[in-house]
């Protein structure tokens, strides 16, 4: 394990342990080899550096080796921001970065604990021997998608360079410590030169420069906006990266230098060395490198994934090369005709990149990027890179495709027939880019929120270059008029389609309603059988099922059969089953139309990708019939059919392994299952999204309860950074959050959650109210006022929730959780009676609905403890209903693991004050 401050050589200065500036930086204990930090029983140090020493260690719970990072202390003030950097690394699961297993406090110091990887770093691999240009790009493209992987999840490394790298045993690159180098800053006073204050000037600039304005890195991978004392985003991870890849190509840096002065004066004017001349280095290269290298990051590729894919097409010309010069020869006999026809198609297949420019030009480029960052500055500045580069390609796949269908006509190889079904499915495409890129040039925060969903959820091209599914379509009516109020229907449908992936769900339903009613005018089968379907597709999710709900699914199903369009049957089906499965007397139906569905499938244009979706919505079925053993079954298939039909990081698969989990026994596969969904979800939605953080919340019920603030705490973290103003989805998270760390017993990340939490839920309020329930107001209201001790206001809210409260079944568990928070208030403020009441009627609740959700039984343990403790205020220590439930709740925190070690703690105490021995079991 390489310790990313280590590579210190040719300093010409080491800092003096009684410089006033370096106080903060405290040396981490020596002695920590032998002891225990957590679970892990450290082995020996493997070095140390400016952020830390690296231990070796023994992860006693796992049975496997593995490295602890402890950090430097920093003052108290700073442990809690190093934690949750450290926390925010675990985020990332990708090949190329480094697996962070844990992170946590211990003895006062913040440790990480990483996956043990044998290797050496990316600096030895390029100086242990000669290297070819291929390999170097090779490991690099490795080491990018590391970085892009982490760019995704909301984090920015910021130093960047080859000894951050490691290059495993099996060849494989693997970035560390992501957002560790801005943790580990300390705070220290400012130097009067913030440059030239703290560098000899004649040092080889390898070494990291830490400051209060944030200036953090090694000065040789710098950006210009680091310089500038600028907060870095990904653009500045780009920069570093094509500094190290210029170096390892050209053996030389990018800016030479003679002090640092030199150095910051070139980088900021953007004066690198054009790259020397090279033999066996391809032309290709130097440009992608240099574009990098920019000053400005808007004038560097829009992502770390553009740089990658500019680096990819380079390799692949190269590839082709040889097969070019293979057929030189024999097609030298037909090079006037060819030449010719080329000529021919150059000029008459280019219409595309006209259309494009009135879609996707450097002007209405600018307008989203504008909009976007007008509506959400925070969260535009990490998704607008990626919107940009989705639409990019799309854009680019779109011209390719039509310009290879209209070369193919000219030269004969398709007729007018199949070109004029190619060019409107290309129309459709084209006027679907158009919505959306008008969509978000006019965005406002909630669509800046789901601009990665707008912008990622195209309809996709393939279908435009499926000829055989195209060939097989009902060609439109010949009279002009019909053909256009078809066209226009489309395109209205692809209106309604982009309205709801920006989040206007009843706008979309309203227009599709309208569709469905004026297709029935229009004499063609398909469009009739596409506006039925879109029409049930954008109600299915939006409240329970209704009959109506079914109907109106079988009437698209029937649409489909009618206009031999065997897709759209087929994925009326799918839909329709997982309908009929919200329904419990529905279930055996839903079962039932598995053969015919999966039939239709596979005679549909795209059998794989909706035989995937038939198979995950059959798994629904059996998950809804409590059969968790045949959901399994069902939701492996349809996973692997989704992967190999779709990609391994659609989102289709992270619903499919969301389904998984849910049918998974807990543990470890049913973590890394959640954990995998929620990377895919942040990289196709982003952190803020509320899809992933509604995955977030639901991931937290089902994994190990130690594990679910961490799994919930990125998600809040997100919302405070990118979406200041959304009170409603702020204040919701944290009351999630605070639930965690109350059943875990951790008092203070519970009294800050609530109270933060309360604070924007009458914030909420205030602003009419919207998006936050009654009880979700009452419940924060009441949990911070165990905190503040503001009782009696607290009382009022929960019991006037109380009463608003629906009197069904599916809100037993909320009276359940307000009563027990009642009674807390009350037992604060001396009612004791009164709060005996109410643990009793809450425990009466939560043990009604236990069965069903399991999750809430340290919610149980906490409601008996509470009756238990008010018995006792009222002197009946020794009464048998003190006894009973003293011991229950003793009993499920004794089986429930390490996880509730302090909650164990204190009923074991409880139970010593009743003057009862508590019983000891296994």
């Amino acid at each position: 394990m390489h310790d990313t401050a280590l590579q210190t050589t040719g300093l010409a200065v080491a800092p003096r342990s009684d410089d006033p500036e370096l106080t903060s930086a405290i040396e981490p204990s020596t002695t920590v080899a032998g002891g225990k930090l957590g679970r892990f029983m450290i082995l020996e140090p493997l070095g140390s550096g400016a952020m830390g020493v690296v231990y070796t260690a023994y992860d006693e719970t796992l049975d496997r080796k593995v490295a602890v990072k402890v950090l430097r202390d920093t003052g108290a003030s700073a442990q809690s921001r190093l934690l949750r950097e450290a926390q925010a690394m675990a985020r990332v699961s990708h090949p190329n970065v480094v697996t962070v297993l844990e992170a946590g406090v211990a003895g006062g110091q913040v440790y990480v604990a990483m996956e043990f990887i044998r290797g050496m770093t990316l600096a030895a691999w390029l100086q242990a021997q000669p290297r070819s240009w291929q390999e170097v790009v090779e490991v690099f493209a490795q080491a990018g998608r590391g970085l892009a992987a982490a760019h995704a999840a909301g984090l920015v490394h910021r130093d960047f360079k080859p000894s951050n790298v490691m290059i495993d045993e099996a060849g494989r690159a693997r970035v560390l410590d992501f957002g560790l180098v801005r943790a580990a800053t300390p705070e220290l006073p400012r130097a009067k030169n913030s440059v030239t204050g703290s560098i000899n000037s004649s040092s080889k600039l390898d070494m990291q420069l830490t400051h209060d304005d944030q200036i953090v890195g090694t000065p040789a991978y710098m950006a210009p906006e680091h310089w500038r004392g600028l907060s870095p985003e990904p653009a500045a991870d780009q920069f570093s990266f094509c500094v190290a890849l210029y170096e390892a190509l050209y053996d030389a840096p990018p800016f030479r230098y003679a002090d640092v002065a030199e150095l910051v004066h070139k980088v900021l004017k953007g004066q690198a060395d054009e790259p020397p001349r090279k033999r066996g280095l391809p032309a290709w290269l130097a440009p992608v490198v240099m574009r990098g290298l920019k000053t400005a990051p808007k004038d560097r590729y829009p992502g770390m994934p553009a740089l990658l894919a500019a680096l990819d097409r380079g390799r692949a010309r190269g590839r082709r090369r040889w097969v070019v010069a293979a057929v030189l020869a024999a097609t030298a006999v037909t090079t006037g005709s060819v030449l010719a026809r080329s000529n021919s198609e150059g000029r008459t297949c280019t219409g595309a990149p006209e259309e494009l420019a009135r879609v996707w030009g450097q002007a209405r480029r600018d307008a989203v990027a504008t909009a976007l960052g007008a509506a959400a500055p925070g969260y535009a500045s990490v998704v607008w890179p990626r919107v940009q580069e989705e639409l990019d390609h799309y854009a680019a796949d779109w011209r390719a495709t039509h310009r290879d269908a209209c070369v193919a006509h000219l030269r004969g190889e398709r007729s007018g027939s199949l070109l004029d079904h190619q060019m409107r499915c290309l129309d459709q495409r084209l006027r679907a880019l158009d919505e959306t890129v008008t969509t978000l040039a006019a965005a406002d925060a909630d669509v800046a929120l789901r601009a990665l969903d707008v912008a990622g959820d195209l309809p996709r091209l393939e279908g435009c270059r499926n000829l055989e599914a195209l060939a097989s379509e009902l060609p439109p009516p010949d009279d002009p008029d019909s053909a256009a109020k078809i066209a226009e229907l489309r395109g209205r449908m692809t209106q309604a389609q982009v309205l709801a992936r920006s989040g206007r769900q009843q706008d979309a339903l309203a227009l599709a309603t309208e569709v469905v009613a004026a297709s029935e005018s229009v004499d063609y089968p398909p469009v009739r059988a596409e506006a039925a379907l879109l029409r049930s597709k954008l109600d299915l999710h939006l409240t329970e099922q209704t009959d109506e709900k079914i109907a109106r699914l079988t009437r698209a199903i029937g649409l489909g059969f009618q206009a031999r369009v065997d897709g759209i049957a087929a994925e009326a089906m799918a839909l329709r089953i997982y309908a009929l499965a919200r329904q419990s007397d529905e279930l055996e139906r839903a079962l039932a139309d598995e053969p015919l569905a999966l039939a239709l499938a596979e005679r549909s244009a795209t059998p794989e990708a909706l035989r995937g979706l038939v198979l995950n919505n059959i798994g629904t079925a059996y998950l809804a019939k409590q059969d968790p053993a045949q959901a399994r079954r069902y939701f492996t298939e349809a996973l692997a059919v989704r992967e190999a039909a779709l990609g391994s990081e659609d989102r289709e698969v992270a619903y499919t392994l969301v389904n998984l989990a849910l049918a998974s026994e807990p543990g470890r596969e049913q973590q890394r299952l959640l954990e995998r969904a929620l990377a895919i979800f942040e990289l196709a939605l982003g952190p803020a999204h509320p899809e992933t953080i509604e995955v977030r919340l639901t991931a937290a019920h089902l994994v190990d309860p130690g594990a679910g603030p961490g799994l919930v705490r990125p998600g809040c973290a997100a919302l405070d950074r990118f979406l200041t103003g959304d009170v409603v989805r702020r204040s919701r998270c944290l009351l999630y959050l605070g639930r965690l760390a109350l059943e875990l017993g951790d008092d203070d990340e519970a009294d800050f959650a609530f109270v933060a939490g309360a604070s924007l839920g009458e914030r909420a309020v205030a602003s009419a109210g919207a998006g936050l329930t009654d009880f979700e107001v009452a419940a924060l209201v009441g949990y911070a006022a165990l905190s503040t001790g503001a009782h009696a206001a607290a009382i009022r809210r929960i019991e006037a929730a109380l009463v608003k409260l629906p009197q069904a079944w599916w809100s037993r568990a909320d009276a359940a959780e307000l009563r027990l928070i009642l009674a807390h208030n009350l037992l604060a403020s001396g009612q004791t009676a009164h709060a005996r009441d109410n643990f009793t009627a809450s425990i009466v609740d939560y043990v009604a609905v236990i069965e069903a959700e399991p999750h809430l039984k340290p919610a149980l343990a906490r409601a008996r403890r509470g009756l238990a403790e008010t018995l006792m205020a009222l002197n009946l220590g020794p009464h048998a209903d003190t006894r009973t439930n003293l011991a229950a709740s003793l009993d499920f925190y004794r089986s429930a693991g390490p996880s509730f070690t302090r909650q164990l703690a204190r009923t074991e105490r409880l139970m010593a004050q009743t003057g009862v021995e508590a019983e000891a079991r296994p």
